[in-house]
């Protein structure tokens, strides 16, 4: 069967979304769980985005829906993946990735650190850390977590979680660096204002 057009390909949420369910159906709701859990990790939606991109996913043939009777509410649409979702997230995954093109708000800020109220950007930058060391709380307990059941990365993980720990493995890594960023940038604020 042949992929439609360019103009219908699904977008990065889409291809989030069809990994999801190339190892489970799933409804709407349960997609939305794991977007806020562990797949949160690496893309982050809302639940309208979630809900919008389903659609269009029906709509051009890459999940197939069908009405289930919900477990104690009411009834709820469940979502497969079909043979051209597959094929479009195998080409998706083995397509070539763009690493220098990102958004990143907190980094557009810092470069107009001189635009601050006073004492503000130093706020930003507490709070960001304090947020950071959060996720990275997290993020530990989470790899330790697939660690313990499963066995390492480089061991006897089994191919399915593996690169779950790999991904986290490289969040944490990320994180570590930011904070050690955040630290640097406030000594680097004192030192300045300690020579005014």
């Amino acid at each position: 069967m042949a992929l439609p057009e360019e103009s219908r390909r699904p977008s990065v949420l889409g291809h989030a979304i069809l990994q999801l369910l190339t190892r489970n159906s799933a409804s709407g709701y349960d997609l939305k769980k794991r977007f806020f859990s562990s797949v949160g990790h690496g893309w982050h939606a809302y639940d309208t985005q979630i809900y919008r991109e389903l659609k269009s996913l029906e709509g051009a043939g890459y999940v197939t829906g069908k009405v289930a009777k919900g477990r104690s509410g009411p009834q709820r649409r469940i979502y497969s993946i079909t043979d051209t979702g597959r094929s479009s997230l195998r080409e998706w995954l083995t397509s070539d990735l763009d690493v220098a093109k990102h958004k990143d708000e907190f980094n557009l800020r810092v470069w107009t650190a001189d635009l601050f109220p006073e004492h503000t950007f130093e706020e930003l930058l507490e709070s960001s850390k304090a947020q950071w060391q959060a996720s990275l709380d997290h993020q530990r307990l989470s790899l330790q977590v697939l660690i313990d059941e499963y066995g390492a990365p480089d061991g006897g993980a089994p191919a399915e979680v593996y690169g779950r720990q790999l991904a986290i493995d490289a969040t944490i890594a990320v994180t570590e660096a930011k904070l050690a960023w955040v630290e640097r940038t406030l000594r680097v604020i004192r030192n300045r204002k300690a020579g005014s």
